[in-house]
């Protein structure tokens, strides 16, 4: 019986071990990702034919991101509670809320966001419009659009000012709408 559970034991290592790589690779590559943003988006305010580019702070990505923060400190307390069932390794219940506090930094770190005629920037990737699907906004500290084919699973949220958030809908609008030449002839009335 005990060569059973040695075996159940050592395989659940090898499954939180297996975990941790995985959080790990993901926390890495969002992070590199999210360093880029300044050079995808170098320019702040009103952009070359009516494209607009703004940034956030930690409290506008936190209300971007509020769901993802609560479910991160879920899973990091899980482990501890199951510990007591599942006899997980010490290594594992200190290395995972570790990597997951990198995932937890990652989601609150101020970000650059870009909507122009082409393209939107978001999160340190570039998303065309035929890639994502506007539903509108009513209003609120976020946009919430969908990535393309990835049913429910694949929210984009944008953080930011309300009146970032005002610029950024209305040439969301235009742009999935093909209206984008009244945009610039707006933008272009005003100077």
């Amino acid at each position: 019986m005990s060569q059973v559970s040695s075996i159940v034991n050592e395989g659940s290592s090898i499954v939180g071990f297996l975990a941790i790589g995985f959080v790990s690779a993901i926390v890495i590559f969002d992070g590199v990702r999210y360093f880029a943003m300044e050079r995808e988006v170098p320019r702040l305010g009103n952009l070359p034919r009516g494209g607009y580019a703004w940034s956030t702070t930690v409290r506008m990505e936190y209300e971007r991101n509020w769901a993802n923060v609560i479910t991160i400190l879920v899973m990091a307390i899980i482990p501890v509670l199951l510990n007591p069932i599942l006899n997980i390794p010490t290594i594992q219940l200190v290395l995972f809320p570790l990597v997951l506090g990198g995932m937890l930094v990652l989601q609150l770190v101020p970000k650059r966001y870009a909507v122009t005629k082409d393209r939107l920037s978001a999160d340190g990737f570039t998303f065309d419009w035929e890639s994502v699907v506007w539903s509108g906004w009513k209003g609120g500290s976020r946009i919430v659009l969908q990535r393309s084919g990835w049913w429910i699973l694949a929210p984009l949220p944008l953080g930011g000012s309300t009146n970032d958030l005002e610029q950024a809908a209305l040439r969301i609008e235009a742009a999935v709408t093909g209206k984008w030449g009244e945009i610039e002839n707006i933008l272009s009335e005003q100077e």
